[in-house]
């Protein structure tokens, strides 16, 4: 039987959405649309209107949709445990880790977690992140109101990991770096596999923040990536000239639309012409 499906990737920031919806051909897939607009708040009433909107405007036929939240939406981190804790215990920490980094309740919260492959011995590196229990009611609330089945909810830089894992072939070692407004974040991955992660708070211009992440990580990792992929809103061609001149030649704008076809509906989009690397985020969660 032949493998098809349709995924509707919704990328979710405090001020924009972003769609990508892109067909799953066995093995290969096929962008077929991209919309993005500006929202007014996360309320319910609010998406479901912008995102009917958009939907309907570029006649799109998925029926399942993954979402990329924006991880400033989130509390996220990696910390040193005990070995010796208990998945239960783990789990228990974390929600008074997010307590402790938040102006909400601990409880509010939904805490994930994945023990990574940092050498920090004789601990555990864990890598967490906590979603808003309103936050996933209000994109349940929203999907179904818009007839989408909600499968995937994840972070904006872990779909853009998925992106270069899925189409960004024979690629071992790399560094993703995700900049945006005072915020730089980076993880090291060895062949799909995420062995660390680190982000920093910023002002003023980001290039010394994505260099020194890009050093720690390969520092804790102990590794060396082939690619230093550079992504989200606020990178830009400037910042990659300026990182391959002072640095090396290492660093890229990470272009997702590399390995898919594009239909001539989303090649027309300006917007994904003159910057692709805004979508990874939505077309990793199309992608999932």
């Amino acid at each position: 039987m032949k493998q098809y499906r349709i995924t509707l990737g919704i990328e979710i920031g405090r001020d924009f959405i972003r769609l990508a919806e892109v067909e799953h051909r066995e093995g290969k897939f096929f962008l077929a649309h991209v919309s993005e607009d500006k929202i007014e708040s996360l309320e319910v009433d609010g998406l479901v209107q912008k995102l009917s909107l958009l939907i309907s405007s570029e006649s799109i036929m998925a029926r399942v949709a993954s979402v990329a939240v924006d991880t400033s939406l989130m509390p996220r981190d990696t910390i040193d445990i005990d070995p010796a804790l208990l998945s239960e215990e783990i789990s228990g920490f974390l929600r008074a880790e997010i307590d402790f980094h938040s102006n909400f309740s601990g409880e509010s919260y939904i805490p994930a977690y994945e023990i990574t492959k940092a050498q920090v011995a004789p601990f555990k590196e864990v890598f967490y992140a906590g979603l808003e229990k309103k936050l996933l009611m209000t994109l349940r609330e929203v999907c179904t109101r818009c007839g989408l089945d909600l499968q995937y909810v994840d972070l904006d830089h872990a779909c853009s990991e998925v992106a270069v894992n899925k189409l960004q072939s024979g690629m071992n070692d790399y560094i993703l770096v995700t900049v945006k407004e005072k915020q730089v974040e980076a993880s090291y991955c060895r062949r799909g596999e995420r062995l660390s992660y680190r982000y920093v708070v910023y002002s003023g211009e980001p290039f010394y923040f994505v260099t020194k992440l890009a050093q720690d990580l390969e520092s804790i990792t102990k590794g060396y990536a082939e690619r230093i992929y550079i992504t989200g809103r606020s990178a830009d061609g400037f910042l990659i000239d300026l990182l391959r001149k002072s640095v090396d030649e290492r660093y890229v704008l990470l272009e997702p639309t590399q390995g898919l076809t594009v239909s001539p509906a989303a090649s027309e989009k300006e917007a994904l012409g003159t910057h692709p690397h805004r979508y990874s985020h939505a077309i990793g969660a199309a992608l999932k």
